[in-house]
């Protein structure tokens, strides 16, 4: 095309661009003033609204209307009601209630003074200061004077955390319709049961706290799960909670005070929620953003999903009673009690721990309680309740420490694992030593390694105020799998290159010679030198490098797609891969085992490095199935775990095995290549080439044994020999002499002779060392030590 053409089709272009009217910012101008006059219009409701009578600000048919019964129809129904209080009932139940000023029990009858039903600038500081007993407060008002935290229970005043638990299908109610919506629901919870997660998160401080919230419900077969914005309000002094989702179609943060279950409820919390959605209001003009907070999340398709009103009831935090030390000071005892028994938990030291752990100044305060929730779920639109009892969880200043602990321990077993490495690496630092070990080992140790240096950048972005701590141990990772992992892995590479040749050349077929045709002049015969590889031209180990790096990055990048797929799996599936992957990354032994079969070969690597590497790398296994207050969350099989670790230790025993009755113990020769034995039992006959310095038949046995010792090893099955290193004798078993003194072959395999060959060491070429001074000397030299002649590795 030419240039004039294509800088014409560009100018049209921008001219196109210039004079194209942008509606966006019009439209989404309006869409904010319109979702700012509704604030406003339902905010206004609220305030002229009374308790029980919410009017049409919820936005359910019906509600706020007299039925056919003659009453008026309120959110939530009374089953729903009912259910929220005998599940605080249940709770408040077990908690010993506080006396009055005369000492009578709060169970007897009685009436109790109750703040002003008309919300003013001080009905925060009533509620909180309220709860001076005339009598005592009937059972039936009980949750209301909680409710309203005349009784300070045990319990978090913040409760910014996450809970984990179960839930249940309670039951069901017939669906309430939504007055600004035709379409149909979405996202409805079709299961009986399932996982609940709770993420609280509170304003600040106050009798009656501002509260949001993100639960996640999913159902047991694992394909369907739901993610809930809630906007709430929470009673610090007893621990109770009314949180409801908010959208175009159902007001719920508007109607939140109308949902609480009596009329002191409803004043505190419409005084609470009144200030904090005007004050929303105003900074949401000031800003000009179109992101109404409490709106929930527009769905794509514009369907409308399930809206929910949620209960949620803090558990009394229960501890033992005090017991008296009435121990002397100069008894031991008594600082044993000083120092190990329990503090009681009382509303007092729990005011200590949340302040300890808001803002540490290393103040003696227990350690923090978990926090454990019961929650009642109900759905009005959709017309289920789903129940959750005893879910638990920790604070957010709790969690963020046990992360960085989490952290800490993480950076040190990775530190431990790449000085393990380093030592290893020394130790393998000849071409003989590096030859007995299996490429594909440490292949999968640093693939492992790469998946938790991912998984710890992973983390450290979720959790933020862990940043640091996380980000320190990726980078542990990182430095042993990128800097020493894949150096280890090149070395091995390059020294096991011709290995890998020679296998390839022995299993390629010879090309087929075809007759030279008749026409075919003479050709002058190529010869190639001696010791010259024409396909090693100009290869300096660059090739390698690239094949082990490309391969590397394409499994870490392709498992990472893999493992996001398995994610959307259902729990049984996703349970079979999770114990596949795991046990396939625990077999990094396996290929170590099979190379010192193939090869005949002991000792390949340090028992340091053996024995520390694998509890290094269990260790985060068992701790991911087998601790269930792990920081995932992660709800393992224990039974994966210990397999695991039952799996590493059968390998570590394999391999012990090996070292002590050789790497082809039990295994038929049939199956297996041929391979030198340097621990052979030498025939009588062939004794004379096995003489040290064996020049002539002549030469001594040993220079320095005399004629009564040789006789009497003759007569025990053994012969002593020099060894040529340290020039200290060496016995050897023999067989295959005549006399009744020698050992016969089967005693020679036996428990002590297969002791007594491992002591020595036999070359090809019938020299006879001890096995330590050989295997000292092949690390450096595969040469015979007299001869000079080659030796075939380990």
């Amino acid at each position: 095309m030419p240039e004039s053409n294509r800088f014409g089709i560009i100018l049209i272009f921008m001219i196109i661009l210039l004079l194209t009217p942008d509606t966006g910012p019009v439209s989404r101008k309006n869409e904010f003033e319109r979702a700012i006059e509704q604030a406003k219009r339902e905010l206004q409701e609220l305030r002229n609204s009374t308790y029980g009578v919410p009017g049409n600000i919820t936005g359910l048919e019906g509600v706020g209307k007299v039925g056919d019964d003659g009453q008026v129809t309120k959110m939530p129904p009374r089953a729903v009601q009912q259910t929220v209080k005998d599940m605080i009932h249940k709770l408040v139940g077990e908690v010993e209630e506080p006396e009055d000023t005369t000492g009578r029990s709060i169970n007897d009858t009685g009436s109790v003074n109750l703040p002003s039903s008309e919300p003013n600038e001080d009905t925060g500081r009533a509620l909180e200061n309220t709860g001076t007993l005339d009598g005592a407060t009937p059972r039936s008002n009980l949750h209301e004077n909680i409710h309203l935290g005349k009784i300070e229970l045990p319990v978090y005043w913040n409760i910014s955390g996450s809970i984990y638990g179960d839930w249940h299908r309670a039951y069901n109610l017939p669906p309430y319709k939504l007055v600004n919506s035709t379409t149909e629901i979405e996202k409805n919870v079709t299961g009986n049961h399932g996982k609940i997660s709770l993420r609280i998160e509170e304003a600040g401080p106050g009798s009656v706290q501002e509260v949001q919230a993100r639960i996640g419900i999913g159902s047991e077969d694992g394909y369907s799960s739901q993610d809930i914005h809630l906007y709430g309000v929470h009673m610090v002094r007893s621990g109770y909670m009314v949180l409801s989702t908010n959208s175009r179609e159902f007001s719920g943060v508007f109607a939140l005070p109308h949902f609480t279950l009596s009329e002191q409820a409803f004043q505190a919390s419409r005084y609470m929620l009144d200030a904090a959605i005007s004050e929303a209001i105003k900074r949401q003009e000031d800003s000009g953003d179109a992101n109404i907070p409490w709106f929930s999340s527009p769905n794509a398709s514009g369907s409308v999903r399930c809206e929910y009103i949620v209960y949620i009831q803090l558990h009394p935090i229960h501890s033992p009673p005090p017991v008296p030390n009435t121990y002397p000071l100069y008894d031991p005892r008594f600082w044993i009690h000083y120092f190990w028994d329990p503090i009681p938990i009382t509303p007092a030291v729990l005011r200590d721990i949340e302040r300890e752990l808001r803002h540490p100044t290393g103040a003696p305060v227990p350690s923090a309680p978990p926090i454990t929730v019961s929650t009642t779920i109900y759905s009005p639109n959709c017309g289920y309740v789903l129940v959750s009892d005893g879910a638990t969880g920790l604070k957010v200043e709790h969690y963020h420490r046990k992360v960085q602990n989490f952290a800490l321990i993480a950076s040190l077993i990775v530190g431990l694992q790449t000085w393990l490495l380093i030592r290893q690496m020394n130790e393998s630092s000849t071409p003989s030593t590096v030859s007995r070990v299996s490429f594909w080992s440490i292949a999968v140790m640093a693939i492992v390694d790469g998946y938790t240096a991912g998984a710890f950048i992973l983390v450290s972005v979720l959790v933020a105020s862990s940043y640091l701590a996380l980000v320190t141990a990726a980078f542990l990772s990182f430095v042993l799998v990128v800097v020493f992992g894949m150096r280890f892995l090149i070395t091995i590479w390059g020294v096991q290159r011709p290995e890998r040749r020679a296998a390839v050349a022995a299993v390629t077929p010879p090309a087929a010679e075809l007759p030279t045709p008749a026409t075919a002049t003479a050709q002058t015969p190529l010869i190639i030198p001696a010791n010259t590889d024409t396909n090693n031209n100009n290869d300096d180990g660059r090739q390698d490098i690239s094949i082990i790096y490309s391969r590397f990055y394409f499994v870490l990048i392709g498992g990472a797609f893999l493992f996001l797929n398995v994610a959307s799996w259902s729990p049984p599936y996703r349970h079979v891969f999770v114990s596949i992957f795991i046990f396939l990354a625990c077999s990094f032994w396996v290929p170590q085992i099979y190379r010192n079969i193939m090869r005949g070969c002991r000792k390949a690597l340090s028992w340091e490095f053996v024995l520390g590497t694998s509890a290094t790398r269990i260790s985060p296994v068992l701790y991911l199935f087998c601790w269930k207050d792990n920081i995932f969350n992660f709800d393992g099989d224990s039974r994966v775990g210990v397999g695991a670790a039952v799996w590493v230790a059968l390998q570590i025993g394999i391999l012990l095995f090996q070292e002590w009755a050789g790497p082809r113990c039990f295994i038929p020769g049939n199956l297996l290549p041929p391979a030198y034995d340097y621990h052979p039992i030498l025939p009588v006959d062939d004794l004379e080439a096995a003489q040290p310095f064996s020049a002539t038949p002549a030469t001594p046995v040993s220079p320095s044994s005399s004629s009564a010792t040789t006789a009497t090893s003759h007569r025990s099955g053994l012969r002593s020999f020099d060894c040529a290193i340290c020039m200290h004798p060496v016995d050897v078993l023999t067989s295959g002499a005549v006399g009744a003194g020698n050992v016969s072959s089967a005693g020679a395999r036996g428990l002590g002779g297969l002791t007594t060959r491992r002591s020595y060491m036999v070359t090809p070429c019938r020299h006879v060392f001890h096995a330590p001074c050989l295997e000292g000397w092949m690390r450096f030299r595969l040469q015979c030590p007299i001869c000079r002649n080659q030796l075939p590795p380990l």
